[in-house]
């Protein structure tokens, strides 16, 4: 009788499972749908496009899969492709007794050109106004506390037969973003941020951050520069009406964007001498404020 029962309520509990599985890979095709109308919504001057979504039951978590992100002005060349975005359920956050999000963007790609950087700069209506985050969160309930980014890869293409500026390994990471664990008026959101400039240069950022701060997100942490090639920045410089032939900037110091004043910030630069055309013979300096 025991083992009728056991058997029994094994097949209940498989049927009930199939029947999970199959209603949640008959929803996929209309969230996705939903999602995507929802998150168009809710931007301004983008338009996002969504070519999958899996729904996941067991663990309440989906996957949005080669997402595409159109400037409207400029839709093409996109602005960006997402292969992967994995929103679910913060488990480190339940043990201080919040249901909040975590999400995850694997190997995005970011490429824009002048065209479409120059209507973002005259755009009234700044960047962290577009309704990113509004978007975000229109693709999954739970307000986000976790937010990492892995493998990214930026690329900003200028006129001209110059090199496109290039950040590749893009990885960040944050947590703590609804002052889950900290009194308001700190910095309760650790910072991670690093990544490869032009090929060989190296940036890294580790700090905290208020991003519920009013007027603006609030940081303050060490900030690494190493080998940051400056003739990638020539039409830019250009522009100013400054010369960029060589050289590269390698600066370490401390800083924080609040309402309070800044703190102390070293820099130490390396720039070729005068006439060498290699860089091989480099001057060194070192500034402060």
């Amino acid at each position: 009788m025991t083992r009728r029962l056991i058997i029994w309520a094994g097949g209940i509990l498989t049927l009930i499972l199939i029947g999970i599985f199959v209603l949640a890979y008959l929803l996929d095709e209309p969230l996705r749908r939903r999602v995507e109308r929802n998150m168009n919504a809710r931007l301004k001057g983008y338009t996002v496009r969504i070519e999958k979504l899996d729904f996941h039951p067991i663990g309440l978590s989906i996957d949005l899969e080669n997402l595409w992100i159109y400037q409207t002005a400029h839709p093409e060349p996109p602005i960006a492709s997402i292969p992967s975005l994995h929103a679910s359920v913060h488990r480190k956050a339940l043990l201080s007794g919040r249901v909040v999000g975590d999400f995850q963007i694997d190997n995005p790609k970011i490429n824009f050109d002048l065209r479409q950087f120059v209507q973002e700069a005259k755009d009234p209506t700044p960047i962290h106004q577009k309704g990113w985050q509004d978007a975000l969160q229109a693709a999954y309930p739970l307000k986000i506390d976790r937010f990492a980014i892995r493998n990214g890869d930026l690329t900003y293409v200028d006129k001209g037969p110059y090199k496109p500026l290039h950040i590749t390994k893009l990885n960040f990471t944050t947590e703590n973003i609804r002052n889950v664990k900290s009194e308001k008026g700190v910095y309760p959101s650790p910072v991670h941020l690093e990544g490869v400039v032009f090929d060989k240069g190296r940036a890294m950022f580790n700090g905290d951050a208020d991003f519920l701060a009013k007027p603006h997100i609030a940081f303050k942490g060490d900030v690494e520069l190493d080998q940051i090639t400056l003739n990638y920045f020539k039409p830019i410089a250009e522009r100013y009406k400054l010369s960029v032939r060589m050289g590269s900037l390698s600066t370490r110091g401390r800083s924080e964007n609040s309402d309070q004043e800044p703190e102390s910030y070293r820099c130490r630069c390396r720039l070729p001498a005068s006439g060498d055309a290699d860089g091989s013979d480099r001057k060194s300096g070192e500034a402060s404020w």
